[in-house]
Formats: C-alpha cells, sequence, structure tokens
C-alpha cells in the first residue's frame, strides 16, 4: 500500500474520523503508533525486528546520554562550592568523554544495521574482487533486503541522539513514543527527515478539528496529486523509454532525457511531499518543508539548499559542521596555509569535510558507485566554484554583469538546471560501466534532430497535450510561490471561489492524471 493508493485513502479517512472522536484525545498518539505500524505492514515490510532494534537502541542511548547530563548538574550543584576550577574541568572532561562513549557505541549499533543490510552485499562484492577466493557475497548474511525506510528512520535516530547528547532537547522516557517518532507513517518511506525537537509537542501532543488546517491540508494534498499523475506519472514512460534503450537514441535525445527525468523526479518527490505534508497538517502534526521550488537556483549549492531540505540540513548539521571543526580538519588547515594561497587556505577545513558529505550523500542514496560517484560530482563541482570565487567575480566585473541582472539571473538558473540535468546520467544508468556509456553517447553522437521520435519517444499526443497543460500550471504556480504562500492567496477569496478553484484542480486531475488499479505507481524516492 502506497499513500497515493485506494487502499490508503480508506485507511486514512477511517483514522481521521477516529482521531477527532472526542473521547481519543489522550490517546491519539498511540493511535498514530498503531496505524504507523500498519501502515508500515500493509505498504510491504512484514520485518519488524530492524526498526524495533533501532528504536531500543535509541531509547538506552538517550536516557542514558540525559542520565550522565543530570548527574554532573547534581554533582556540580551538591559540591561546586568546594571544587577548584582545574577540579570541575577535570569533572566536566570526564563526564564529556562518558557521553561520547555512549553516543558512538549508539551511533555503532544503529548504524552497523543500516551499514549491514543495505550496504552489505555492495561491501562484500568490493570485498570479493580483492579477495576472489572469500565468496562473501553468496554468504545469505550479506543478501539481506534493506528495510522500508531504514535510510530515514537511521538518519532521525542520530539526529535525535546527537541533540540529547549536545542538550538541546530532553530525551523520550517513554520508548513507545520514541518508536512512533521513528516510525511516524507519512515520512517513514520517503521522509522528510525529522527532527526531535520540532516534531515531539505536535506529535504527542492533543489534537482538535481545525477546518483551516484541513483546508491546507487538501490544498496540499490536491496539488501533490496534481504534480506526481499529471506530471511525474505522464513523463515516466517516456524517460524510461530512452534510457532502457539508450543505444537505439541519439545524444541529444538522451540530454533531454536527463532534462525529463530531473523534471519528473521533482514532480514526483515533491509531490510526495506535498500529498503526506498535507495529511499530517490536518491530524494537526506539522512536518518539514523539504523542497523549495529548487529550479529557481542560480548555483549548485542553493539548488541544494532548496532540494531535500531536510537530508541536506541533516548533512550539514550533523557531519559537514562536526568534520570541519575536527582535529583532521585543523590539521589540513594548517597545510593548506603553507602550500596555498590564504583565502583557498581557509576554506580547507571546509572543503574537507564537503567532499566526505558528498561522497555520503551519494553513498546514502543507493550502495553502488554511480551514487558515489554523482554525490562526489556534486561536491567536486561546488568545491570549484568556491575555490574559483574570485575569478567568476572578475570575470563578471569585466563584462559589467550586475549581480540583480535578470537576464544575468536567468542564465544562471538555466545553467544550474543544465548541470543537474547532466548528473542525472548517473543515477538513470544501470552501473557505472552504464553511466560511463551514456556520457560518451551524449558527447559522442549530439546531433540535433527536432522530430517527435527523438524529442518525445513512446509519448502520445494527450500525454504531450497533459504535459504542457501541468508544466505551464505547475511553473505559474511556482512563480508565485516564489513571490510568497500561495494558500494565503487563495484564502483571501471567497468561500465560494475558493472551491471553484479546487474543483477546477480536481477535474484536471481526473482529466488528465495517470489512474491504474492502485491509482497511480510508487513513488521514485521510495527506493533509497
Amino acid at each position: 500500500m502506497t499513500i497515493n493508493s485506494l487502499g490508503f485513502l480508506l485507511f486514512y479517512t477511517a483514522l481521521v474520523i477516529i482521531y477527532f472522536l472526542p473521547f481519543m484525545k489522550r490517546f491519539q498518539w498511540m493511535l498514530l503508533l498503531i496505524a504507523s505500524v500498519s501502515f508500515y505492514y500493509l505498504a510491504g515490510s512484514n520485518n519488524f525486528i530492524y526498526i524495533i532494534a533501532a528504536t531500543i537502541a535509541t531509547y538506552i542511548g538517550a536516557n542514558l546520554l540525559e542520565k550522565k547530563t543530570q548527574k554532573q548538574t547534581e554533582y556540580l550543584a551538591e559540591n561546586k562550592a568546594n571544587m577548584t576550577r582545574p577540579e570541575i574541568k577535570t569533572y566536566k572532561e570526564s563526564i564529556k568523554k562518558e557521553k561520547h562513549n555512549i553516543l558512538v557505541w549508539s551511533i555503532v549499533v544503529i548504524l552497523g544495521i543500516l551499514i549491514v543490510v543495505k550496504y552489505g552485499r555492495f561491501i562484500a562484492g568490493n570485498l570479493d574482487r580483492i579477495l576472489p577466493m572469500a565468496n562473501l557475497s553468496d554468504l545469505t548474511f550479506f543478501r539481506l533486503a534493506a528495510p522500508l525506510g531504514i535510510s530515514y528512520y537511521t538518519l532521525m535516530s542520530i539526529g535525535y541522539l546527537m541533540d540529547v547528547s549536545k542538550g538541546k532537547c530532553q530525551c523520550e522516557k517513554n520508548i513507545l513514543k520514541t518508536g512512533l517518532f521513528l516510525l511516524y507513517f507519512p515520512q517513514i518511506t520517503q521522509g522528510p527527515i525529522g527532527r526531535f525537537t520540532d516534531m515531539a509537542g505536535n506529535l504527542f501532543g492533543q489534537h482538535e478539528f481545525s477546518y483551516e488546517r484541513f483546508s491546507y491540508g487538501c490544498q496540499r494534498i490536491l496539488w501533490g496529486f496534481f504534480k506526481k499523475m499529471v506530471i511525474a506519472d505522464r513523463m515516466k514512460p517516456m524517460v524510461d523509454a530512452i534510457f532502457d534503450n539508450y543505444q537505439n537514441y541519439s545524444g541529444f535525445s538522451i540530454f533531454l532525457g536527463c532534462m525529463y527525468f530531473a523534471i519528473q523526479l521533482y514532480a514526483d518527490f515533491s509531490g510526495y511531499t506535498d500529498i503526506v505534508s498535507g495529511f499530517s497538517g490536518i491530524l494537526g502534526i506539522e512536518l518539514m518543508e523539504n523542497f523549495r521550488r529548487p529550479f529557481f537556483s542560480t548555483s549548485l549549492a542553493e539548488y541544494w539548499r532548496r532540494w531535500h531540505i531536510s537530508l541536506s540540513t541533516w548533512f550539514r548539521d550533523y557531519l559537514f559542521y562536526p568534520l570541519s571543526l575536527s582535529s583532521p580538519a585543523v590539521k589540513l588547515g594548517r597545510v593548506g596555509k603553507k602550500i596555498l594561497s590564504p583565502r583557498v587556505a581557509k576554506l580547507v577545513p571546509s572543503l574537507y569535510a564537503m567532499f566526505i558529505v558528498w561522497f555520503a550523500t551519494g553513498l546514502w542514496h543507493d550502495a553502488s558507485w554511480r551514487y558515489i560517484l554523482w554525490g562526489v560530482c556534486n561536491g567536486v563541482i561546488m568545491i570549484s566554484s568556491m575555490c574559483l570565487e574570485p575569478q567568476f567575480n572578475w570575470i563578471k566585473g569585466k563584462l559589467h554583469i550586475a549581480n540583480d541582472n535578470k537576464i544575468w539571473r536567468v542564465f544562471q538558473m538555466v545553467r544550474t538546471f543544465l548541470i543537474i540535468s547532466m548528473l542525472k546520467v548517473f543515477p538513470m544508468a544501470v552501473s557505472t560501466k552504464g553511466s560511463f556509456a551514456l556520457i560518451g553517447k551524449i558527447f559522442a553522437d549530439f546531433h540535433i534532430e527536432f522530430t517527435k521520435a527523438a524529442c518525445f519517444p513512446e509519448l502520445g499526443n494527450n500525454d504531450f497535450v497533459a504535459i504542457i497543460i501541468g508544466l505551464v500550471i505547475f511553473f505559474y504556480v511556482s512563480v508565485r510561490q516564489e513571490q510568497g504562500p500561495m494558500h494565503e492567496r487563495i484564502n483571501k477569496h471567497s468561500f465560494p471561489v475558493r472551491w471553484v478553484m479546487y474543483l477546477a484542480l480536481l477535474l484536471m486531475l481526473v482529466t488528465f492524471g495517470v489512474f491504474g488499479t492502485e491509482m497511480t505507481g510508487g513513488f521514485e524516492y521510495a527506493q533509497y
């Protein structure tokens, strides 16, 4: 069962009815836990051992960390007056070390589960190339299927533990509530990657039905389905046709396919986020915004501040910052001062952290070298941009290009979109070798031909019309959203006008959307 299936709509409707019954207010979080477990099972995951293990490790680790913090507070309150400054410092350092050990071992357990079930086969396969006689890939232990949502709840768990360790939030004393935080059904399969500090109050609180929340939630759900069913699902056959048989297409068609996939993936993933945010918002639980119109970005760095925001900020807060302040980064910075210009030398710790972050980002998406290459390429482009910024500014100055020049901004947006699209050769290929084959095909066999077979393969006339209409509406709404929240503009209209707008969008969804036995297919990012 996916969140865009008829089965889910019935499941969710029943949940909402029960959830807002007057006598259920005290038990709403329990109902959400039952619903989340049920959804997880119905979505195709009947193996709960991994998330149970992650929940237990998270719960125990967070409580041990908080006990150490309380121990320090209580001890210093009683004995600080009789202690010297060196003694206080020594005591704090000993507690800090104990907390560090607890945090490390908790993360080792949680991350270890992810590594075994998601990356075990990848690691074993690479070890077999070095030690052919080992045959590690044949071991059942390394052929386990990764359970649904493990990449998402693993990061949520680690982030929560690090926040407790730093004192940014208090640990949850109820293990079932800890389980709900990790298993909450709207975000378990594709995120957003929630923070305990943001979610706990709403997730475990009591909520009454709100028409305003219901109205806004329905707006987002309808808009999400529009992006998914009218744009993403209509474009998917065309994208698949190009990349499944790329040998039969020119480099021009393949590059068009990369651009099509960039649009399809955004419509699919952001559509999912809108749908689950709407469903969750109706229940009174706000999810983190995961997209902010990334195709209006003027650089690759800005694109990643607008795309999959919960993942980008997670890596920034819990990996990039610690790495850039770590001992290896500091040492590299010292070496850089001896051999590099002062400006670039200052960037060395950040560049070191950025490279590791993008390597990890690629690996997070999939246990394969093509995704690692995709991540590294993103990192290299951004690192190069940072290092060459003075040269770019010098060229802009010579050409008298102002930063607020509209033509220049449009050029930057187009350039960024083309870079993003070109990088799609890595996820769209079936292997690392296939990625280089696609790149070679694009550059070696690039000849422009404006025919239907070359530009829009496997696309019927009705599909073409539906996609064009969908993209025009999509672009118009995105431009208006850049100017301010769309729902605020909608709410300024009278009740009849608002409902005419809703019904018009619903009519277009019914007319142009792709329907099947389960409404539509699954979502692209569910595989991660």
